[in-house]
C-alpha cells in the first residue's frame, strides 16, 4: 500500500501545464534543435485524452502538430508553423519521441531543484534565487531610483527595491520522530510542505532548508507584508492534526518564524560583500528572529528588526551589578546603547480563584525593574552593567527582558543612580570611570559648559593570544589610556567604552581641536605601540542639535571613521550626517532620512552626495518637482556628475518634459558613455514617439553594455510587437521571463500576446493571473484575466474577478 510519502514524492517528478508554461521558451529552444520552424504555440485540451493521438503534418499549410506526452500521459500540444519535412509520412513519430525526451530533461531539471520528500525547492535552489534577489536590488540602488518598470505607453510601476526572506523552524519536532517515527515525521513534513505550497503567493520562492526547516524568498516585500504572511503560515500550522496509527494518539504541530527584509537587515560594510555572502548573511539573521521566537516561548513570529528593541534577555547575572544578556553583534547591538529591564510577568496574565467556580483575572501592568548599559558587544551576547535600579531589594535575574531606549528618554533619573561604596569608581585596567558610571556622570556634566566634545576611541587591533583575550585587551586599553590622557589633557575626564575601546569629554573643544587631538593620539599609537586606533568625536553646539544628542552623534562620528581609509579619524559633520540618513534610508524611514539630509547640507550646502540622495527620497514620495531642483543644483555645481544628470533626466520624465529629459540623459552619456540607463530611458522616450528603429537601437545599445542585457527584453518585445514581428515579441519576453521569472508586465504582455493572436487562452488565464497576483493593484492585468475567463467561456468567473476588481 503507497502512503502518502510517496504519492508526494511522485508528483516532484511529474510536470503540470503551469509548469510547461514557465518551460515554453526551453521547450521551444530545445524542439528547434530537432525541426526548424518559424513560429510556434503550446494547447492544452481541455478533455484529457482518453488516448494519446498521432502526431500530424499538415503540408498544405507547413504545420507540424506534435503531443507532448510524459510518462504515458499526454500534456499538451506543440504546434510549430512554417515547417518543411523531406519524410512528412514518418518524420512526426521520431519528432514525438523526441519531444518526449525534452519532457524528460525538464523532469530531471525540476527533480535536481526540488525536495524530493515536500515538492518545495531545495535549498541550493533557494540560494541562487537568493542571490539574484539581491543584485535586483542592488541594480535597482545604483540607479539612485526603484523602479521595475520602463513602460512607454503607461505609467511605471513601482519597485520597492527590498524583499524579504523568511525562515520557519518547526518546534520540538524530534521528539515527535522519536516517538512516533521518522516515517510519521516524514509524513507531517510532507503536509507542511502541502501547506507552504498552499498559503504562499505563486510568486514567492519556498524552499525545505533542512530537515524541520523552510525558508521563504517573498519579492518586493517589506516587513508588514513578511509578518503577515509569517502569521499565515503560523496560524495554518498550529490547525494541522494528525493521528499516530499505532497509538491513535493526535499530533498537533507548531512553528517558530523569523524574517528580515534586504536590504534594511544589512549595513555598513556588510553591502561591499558578494551576493552570495550577503545572501547567508540575511538567512542568519532571519534564523536569528526565529530563535528570539523560541526562546519567547516558541509558536510565534520575530522579525530580525525588533531583536535589538525588544527581543533581547538578561542570560545571567554577575557581581559588582552587571550582567550577561542575549544580544550581540549579530543582532545589531553596540557598547553604549541602554535598556530598560522588565520583568518577565510585564504585561502577561495574572489571575486568582476565590472558589473553584469562581476566578479572578486581568494584566500585570508594565514592570520595570532598573535601566542597564552594555559595556562589551561580542558576536551573539553582550555584557551589560546596571545604570538605575528601581528597587533594590527586586533584584535583576536570569530571564528578564530587555526594551531599547531610543534617545535620551528614561523612566529613571540620575537621582536614582546606584549608591555602592563596595563598586571600584575606575576600570581597574585603564583608570577611567566604567562606562555605566561615566554615563551617569556625563548626564550631569554636559549640561554646565557652553561648548564640550566627545570622542570615542576604538583600538582596531587583536590580541595575539586568543585565549588571553580579555587579559590582552586591557593591557592595550591601559596603554592608549595613557596616551589619551596626555593629548587631551588632565582636564578631561574619560570613561572605558567596552574592551576595546574609551571615551573623552572635553570641555570648550572646538571642532579643529577635537580633529587635531585625535589625529595627534591615532599617530602616537602608531609609532609608539605599533596600534591601529580610528575615532569619531562630536562637538557641542552643533546645528539644533541639543546636549543629549552629543553621544548618539558621537557614535555616528566612529562609526563614518571606520569607513574611511587611515588615518581613520572623523568628527560628526556633514558626511557623518549624510551616512546616517543613508541608513534610515535604507530602513524605510524616507522621512526621517529626509530631515538628516537637509541638516548635512546646512552645514555643508556643497555637499553633492547629500543633495543627490535628498533628490531621491523626494523622487520616492512623488514630489517630483523638489527632485528636479535638487539634481538642478548638484549638475550646476558638477556638470559631470553622472548620478545627477541620469536623476535630472528621470525626474524630468515623469514631469512629462521629455525635451529636458531627453537633454539630461545624452549629457549623462557624455559622461559615461555606456550608462545603461539613460540609454534605456532614450529609447523609451523614441519608443513613445513611435521613432520604433531608434528605440531599438538604443535598447539593443544598453544590452551590449555590463548587466545592461537582461534589463532590454521587456523593451525590445514592445517594440518588436508595434512592427508587427510576433515571433521576436514572444522571444523576448521569453527571454524577460528567464532573467526575472517575477516580471509581472512580462506575464501580463505575454497573456495578450495570447489573446490577440487567438491562441491558447487557458495559458493566457494562468499568465494573467501570475501578474495579477504580483501587482493587485494594476487594473488592466484584472481586465486581462476577465477576458482571458470569458475566451474559455467561464463567464460566471468572470464575473466574479471584475467586481473583485472594481470593488
Amino acid at each position: 500500500m503507497r502512503t502518502n510519502k510517496d504519492i508526494f514524492a511522485d508528483r516532484t517528478v511529474s510536470l503540470t501545464p503551469q509548469e510547461l508554461i514557465d518551460f515554453e521558451h526551453t521547450i521551444k529552444d530545445c524542439m528547434a534543435e530537432f525541426v526548424p520552424f518559424t513560429s510556434y504555440s503550446l494547447f492544452f485540451p481541455r478533455e484529457k485524452a482518453a488516448v494519446v493521438p498521432e502526431p500530424e503534418f499538415r503540408a498544405e499549410d507547413n504545420e507540424l502538430i506534435l503531443p507532448m506526452v510524459f510518462k504515458g500521459e499526454m500534456l499538451c500540444f506543440f504546434i510549430a508553423k512554417g515547417v518543411r519535412l523531406k519524410a512528412p509520412a514518418t518524420a512526426p513519430k521520431y519528432l514525438m519521441a523526441l519531444a518526449t525526451s525534452v519532457l524528460e530533461k525538464l523532469a530531471l531539471y525540476k527533480k535536481a531543484v526540488t525536495d524530493p520528500l515536500t515538492g518545495l525547492y531545495s535549498r541550493n535552489f533557494f540560494f541562487e534565487e537568493l542571490e539574484q534577489a539581491i543584485e535586483q536590488v542592488q541594480d535597482c540602488l545604483a540607479t539612485g531610483s526603484c523602479r521595475a518598470g520602463m513602460e512607454a505607453r503607461e505609467p511605471e510601476i513601482t519597485f520597492s527595491g527590498t524583499f524579504g526572506v523568511i525562515f520557519l523552524d518547526l518546534d520540538t519536532f524530534q521528539p515527535i520522530n522519536e516517538r512516533y517515527g521518522y516515517l510519521k515525521g516524514d509524513d507531517i513534513l510532507s503536509e507542511v510542505g502541502r501547506l507552504l505550497h498552499m498559503v504562499c503567493p505563486k510568486y514567492t520562492t519556498v524552499a525545505r532548508f533542512a530537515n524541520d526547516k523552510f525558508a521563504i524568498l517573498v519579492p518586493d516585500a517589506k516587513p508588514h507584508a513578511c509578518f503577515q504572511l509569517s502569521e499565515v503560515i503560523r496560524s495554518g500550522l498550529s490547525k494541522l492534526s494528525f493521528t499516530d496509527d499505532i497509538t491513535n494518539d493526535t499530533i498537533t504541530i507548531t512553528g517558530s518564524l523569523g524574517y528580515v527584509c534586504y536590504p534594511q537587515g544589512l549595513e555598513g560594510a556588510q553591502f561591499r560583500r558578494t551576493p552570495s555572502e550577503q545572501a547567508r548573511m540575511i538567512v542568519r539573521k532571519a534564523r536569528k528572529g526565529v530563535a528570539v521566537a523560541k526562546d519567547q516561548g516558541r509558536n510565534r513570529v520575530f522579525g530580525y528588526a525588533d531583536i535589538l528593541s525588544k527581543g533581547g534577555r538578561v542570560l545571567e547575572t554577575l557581581p559588582m551589578n552587571r550582567m550577561v544578556v542575549s544580544l550581540g553583534e549579530a543582532s545589531g547591538a553596540k557598547v553604549g546603547q541602554r535598556f530598560l529591564v522588565r520583568s518577565p510577568k510585564s504585561g502577561g496574565i495574572a489571575s486568582a480563584s476565590l472558589t473553584e467556580d469562581e476566578r479572578l483575572s486581568g494584566r500585570y501592568p508594565a514592570l520595570y525593574k532598573g535601566e542597564v548599559v552594555l559595556v562589551e558587544v561580542q558576536d551573539d551576547i553582550a555584557f551589560a552593567e546596571a545604570l538605575h535600579l528601581g528597587d533594590a531589594a527586586w533584584a535583576v535575574e536570569p530571564g528578564d527582558r530587555l526594551n531599547l531606549i531610543e534617545g535620551d528618554e528614561s523612566l529613571f533619573s540620575p537621582e536614582q543612580e546606584i549608591k555602592d561604596d563596595s563598586m571600584p569608581s575606575h576600570d581597574g585596567a585603564t583608570q577611567l570611570l566604567r562606562y555605566g558610571e561615566f554615563v551617569s556622570w556625563f548626564a550631569k556634566a554636559r549640561l554646565k559648559p557652553e561648548s564640550f566634545g566627545l570622542s570615542l576611541i576604538r583600538i582596531l587591533d587583536q590580541p595575539e593570544e586568543s585565549d588571553r583575550y580579555q587579559d590582552g585587551m586591557d593591557h592595550m586599553a591601559r596603554d592608549v589610556a595613557r596616551l589619551a590622557r596626555g593629548v587631551f589633557g588632565d582636564a578631561a575626564t574619560g570613561g572605558r567604552f567596552g574592551l576595546n575601546g574609551m571615551i573623552f569629554f572635553t570641555k570648550g573643544a572646538d571642532r579643529q581641536t577635537l580633529m587635531d587631538r585625535s589625529l595627534e593620539l591615532v599617530a602616537m599609537a602608531a609609532e609608539n605601540l605599533g596600534l591601529k586606533l580610528s575615532v569619531g568625536s562630536a562637538r557641542y553646539p552643533f546645528l539644533n542639535f541639543d546636549r543629549a544628542d552629543m553621544l548618539d552623534n558621537c557614535r555616528k562620528a566612529l562609526e563614518h571613521a571606520l569607513l574611511l581609509p587611515e588615518p581613520r579619524v572623523a568628527v560628526f559633520d556633514s558626511i557623518s550626517l549624510n551616512l546616517s540618513a543613508d541608513r534610515r534610508f535604507m530602513d524605510g524611514d524616507i522621512y526621517g532620512a529626509i530631515e538628516e539630509f537637509k541638516l548635512a547640507l546646512l552645514d555643508d550646502e556643497n555637499n553633492l552626495l547629500a543633495r543627490n540622495s535628498l533628490g531621491i527620497c523626494y523622487a520616492q514620495l512623488g514630489r517630483f518637482q523638489e527632485a528636479r531642483h535638487e539634481f538642478q543644483h548638484v549638475v550646476e555645481l558638477d556638470k559631470k556628475d553622472v548620478l545627477a544628470l541620469y536623476n535630472l533626466g528621470w525626474a524630468n520624465h515623469r514631469l512629462g518634459d521629455l525635451k529636458s529629459a531627453e537633454k539630461a540623459y545624452r549629457q549623462c552619456l557624455k559622461a559615461e558613455p555606456g550608462h545603461v540607463y539613460s540609454l534605456m530611458r532614450l529609447g523609451s522616450i523614441e519608443e513613445k514617439a513611435n521613432h520604433l528603429k531608434k528605440a531599438a537601437n538604443l535598447y539593443k545599445k544598453a544590452a551590449e553594455q555590463p548587466g545592461g542585457e537582461r534589463l532590454v527584453f521587456r523593451p525590445l518585445a514592445r517594440v518588436a510587437y508595434k512592427q508587427g514581428d510576433i515571433e521576436a515579441t514572444r522571444e523576448y519576453l521569453h527571454l524577460a521571463l528567464n532573467a526575472d521569472h517575477n516580471d509581472h508586465q512580462a506575464m501580463h504582455m505575454l497573456a495578450k500576446l495570447y489573446l490577440d493572436q487567438g491562441e491558447d487562452p487557458q495559458i493566457a488565464e494562468v499568465l494573467a493571473r501570475q501578474s495579477s497576483a504580483l501587482a493587485p493593484g494594476v487594473d488592466g492585468y484584472w481586465d486581462t484575466l476577465v477576458e482571458a475567463l470569458e475566451a474559455q467561456g467561464k463567464g460566471e468567473e468572470a464575473a466574479i474577478v471584475a467586481a473583485r476588481a472594481a470593488g
